[in-house]
């Protein structure tokens, strides 16, 4: 009764937007599937299947690969519409997805959900993945914001020799783009995550999201410096990002190069940052941060911001 076979577009779009819209109550259209299915990174894999019962689609999977450096991983989204469930199909999808990735020479497969997705994640146990990363979004609504309230030492680092700075004051600076992004990858490194392997963007693309990017603010981009004699050291920042709306700001990456930790740069920088938000007219400002990064997150929550429901990720390979 249960079949699983490669999608195929000609006869089964109608039969996935069912699926679709079933599963996340959506109202999507073949034409849309379509068109998000041809929006797809020509050069990175693709890959979906379907589960018949009775000659009906039932259910799906799919899977798209990871961009470099992780090409032998790929994310996979995975459906069973909620009359079919309990009989294995799920469970007869994520195997035959596996078996075709493992002769493709993929590794491992990928998930993504939230935190109260119990039905998902309980799924995604019983068929062998493994909860890898928690994630937490924040927020805070900077009309709630006190600032008066919060303890910065400005005194301590201004004896340390630390200056702050904006990207807009800056960023004209000889050599202010290469030193900006050194900063950036040695900051990076730091970052709590799951792999070892680091992958932080290209110069190129650094540049493009700081300075030219719709997202781009350079006044949100608060830099911590130490001026010498041939210019200046950049030793920490809080980078601020616009978001579509254009009302509220996304806090990207906040650090502090490791011999200046402890003189409460980072809270030095957030300060900056929230302040000028506040006094710029912006609603809010938004972060996301890992579970394992606890510095970050009672920084945060020091400074108002509130805990959104976790993110997680799964893994499973082979």
């Amino acid at each position: 009764m249960l079949s699983i076979r490669a999608f195929e577009p000609d006869r089964d779009l109608e039969g996935l937007v069912w699926l679709e819209n079933g599963l996340h109550s959506s109202s999507l259209t073949t034409d849309e599937l379509q068109i998000r299915d041809l929006a797809r990174e020509s050069d990175l894999a693709f890959m979906r299947l379907v589960a018949l019962w009775d000659w009906q689609i039932v259910g799906a999977i799919e899977a798209t690969q990871k961009p470099w450096p992780w090409q032998d991983r790929a994310e996979v989204r995975v459906g069973v519409l909620p009359d079919h469930r309990g009989l294995g199909i799920g469970r007869a999808l994520v195997a035959a997805l596996e078996t075709q990735l493992g002769e493709a020479g993929g590794q491992m497969m990928l998930a993504y959900t939230g935190e109260f997705d119990f039905g998902y994640n309980h799924f995604l146990w019983r068929v062998g993945f493994l909860e890898a990363f928690r994630g937490y979004p924040q927020y805070l609504p900077l009309q709630t914001v006190r600032l008066e309230q919060i303890s910065v030492d400005w005194g301590r680092i201004a004896a340390a020799g630390v200056e702050f700075r904006t990207l807009s004051q800056v960023r004209f600076e000889w050599d202010c783009a290469q030193k900006l992004y050194d900063l950036y990858v040695q900051l990076e490194a730091d970052v709590p995550r799951v792999d070892e392997v680091i992958a932080p963007k290209s110069f190129e693309d650094f540049c493009t999201d700081i300075f030219d990017s719709p997202s781009s603010l350079p006044d949100g981009v608060t830099l911590a410096v130490q001026v010498r004699s041939w210019g200046m050291e950049y030793v920490g920042c809080n980078i601020l990002y616009r978001d579509d709306s254009g009302l509220v700001l996304h806090n990207g990456l906040t650090g502090v190069r490791r011999d200046l930790r402890g003189l409460g740069l980072a809270a030095a920088l957030k300060y900056n940052g929230i302040e000028f938000a506040a006094k710029a007219g912006y609603a809010g400002i938004t972060s996301f941060n890992a579970r394992d990064n606890h510095a970050i997150l009672n920084l945060n929550a020091k400074f108002g911001f509130e805990r959104g429901a976790a993110t997680l990720e799964w893994r499973k390979s082979w």
